[in-house]
């Protein structure tokens, strides 16, 4: 009797039995979730159904990275909190969007899925546009859901030589990319994007005020113009968008980013659902403080804190 209490307060948390450690790690908080998915041998595993649920609702929060550097730095929504982690998928990739805690990644000619909070990653079939040297800079993208979804659809748009649109598009299970040209009046640079699931329409927003929808359905495109005025005929957007986002954060945490005189910032939207609220919302791309001295490119991707641990054998 002695010998087998003296064995249990020997016993240390890290030896629990994988359902207690499971329990544990749906309810931690999820900078304490990533804190602690190290110190035990199992908690790996215990921890992949863990969704971070105290935090999905709240605000989004920020990934900040250097290129050349795998180091990323990510703040909670009010930015009292950081947390420090090296992300080599984040090294050098260009984030073509952001939705529900996943990014949808461009890095050496291969697209893919990727959950920086758990590492997980699910590849795309090859993208059918030649790649440059820039690689899919000028190119956004949205998804209608998260890439374990049956009902995942990929969009990818980007302006051609100023001529017209060419929107690339792909559903979950399919092996390729089908390709759409589209020429409005007007062609300009797309800040946004997001997919309406009532009216199954991805809109891109782009050019000054200027909107296009896309229909899954029946593959038809209807271009907009956002007007303030609401005389007459006006249809509303299905989402709310905001502009300006990082440079916010960036005059009331300036000194946490640690920028240096030299450096500019890219910054990648996202899209998501607030809690009580019947409209999403949108935080537009944005480039900061660019200019002819400014010749360093560091990056920001707004993200909602969702863990999410895709199946190693999970693929598209």
């Amino acid at each position: 009797m002695g010998a087998d209490s003296n064995l249990h307060r020997q016993r240390t948390w890290t030896d629990l039995p994988m359902e207690i450690l499971s329990f544990i790690a749906i309810r931690l908080r999820l900078l304490e979730l990533l804190s602690f998915r190290g110190t035990c041998k199992d908690f790996r595993s215990a921890s992949t159904t863990a969704t971070a649920k105290i935090e999905s609702l709240k605000k989004p929060w920020l990934l900040f990275h250097k290129p050349g550097d795998s180091k990323c730095v990510i703040y909670n929504e009010d930015g009292t909190k950081t947390y420090n982690r090296h992300i080599p998928d984040l090294n050098d990739a260009i984030c073509l969007a952001s939705y529900q805690g996943w990014l949808l990644l461009y890095k050496h000619e291969s697209i893919f899925f990727f959950s920086p909070f758990s590492l997980s990653k699910i590849p795309l079939p090859d993208f059918p546009r030649k790649q440059t040297t820039d690689g899919l800079v000028g190119h956004v993208a949205s998804f209608s859901e998260p890439p374990t979804s049956p009902n995942c659809i990929v969009s990818i748009i980007n302006p051609i030589e100023n001529s017209h649109f060419e929107i690339n598009m792909i559903s979950k299970g399919q092996d390729k990319w089908t390709q759409h040209k589209i020429t409005p009046y007007s062609i300009g640079t797309v800040s946004g994007a997001i997919f309406d699931h009532k009216s199954k329409m991805f809109y891109y927003m782009y050019g000054e005020n200027k909107v296009l929808t896309f229909s899954v359905m029946d593959k038809k495109w209807t271009p907009y113009n956002i007007v303030s005025d609401r005389k007459g005929d006006i249809e509303d957007l299905p989402y709310m968008y905001f502009e300006n986002m990082f440079d916010k954060f960036k005059k009331t945490h300036g000194l946490l980013l640690n920028l240096e005189e030299d450096e500019y910032v890219d910054v990648c939207g996202l899209t998501f659902e607030p809690e009580n609220s019947s409209y999403p919302r949108m935080y537009l791309n944005e480039a900061i403080d660019v200019s002819p001295t400014k010749t360093r490119m560091s990056k920001a991707v707004w993200i909602q804190p969702r863990f999410y641990e895709a199946h190693k054998d999970l693929h598209w």
